[in-house]
């Protein structure tokens, strides 16, 4: 079932663009960004998780929709991706399926689009860079959590 957040007259988010591993693709460079050659997200694309490499059995037999729901979460491969993006994007997976197991699927795209739009024009920041992919404003990522 494909369902749109959408925050009336802005932007919107497809739940499907949510990566088992909690990155929200909706908010990707190579989603967002016209100079990027563009990708169609982990989930629609039907290849796994990009993050995990094929690294999680329970994910490859489909025994699990996100992370959060296996007994070993966060393993190690979440982890090792989880410490990086921190560290360079201020952007956490563990954060997120967190949240997505509390309060769902539905708060947590709103969540993101209050976090993740951009003030000047109003349309999706992307986590991989503090420039607006739309206007060009400079837009810090370290203020958006």
């Amino acid at each position: 079932m494909k369902v749109k957040i959408t925050k009336p007259g802005a932007v919107e988010m497809k739940r499907e663009m949510v990566a088992p591993c909690g990155m929200n693709c909706n908010l990707c460079s190579w989603v967002l960004d016209p100079s990027k050659p563009g990708c169609a997200g982990c989930r629609p694309r039907g290849r796994g998780c990009v993050h995990k490499k094929g690294l999680c059995p329970e994910l490859a037999r489909s025994e699990v929709k996100f992370c959060y729901q296996c007994g070993r979460f966060p393993c190690a491969s979440l982890l090792l991706v989880e410490k990086r993006y921190v560290k360079t994007h201020n952007y956490s997976f563990v954060e997120n399926l967190d949240y997505i197991r509390r309060r769902g699927m539905p708060a947590f795209l709103k969540r993101e689009i209050k976090r993740n739009s951009c003030p000047s024009c109003g349309q999706l920041l992307t986590v991989h860079s503090d420039l607006c992919p739309h206007c060009r404003q400079r837009h810090d990522r370290k203020n958006r959590r």
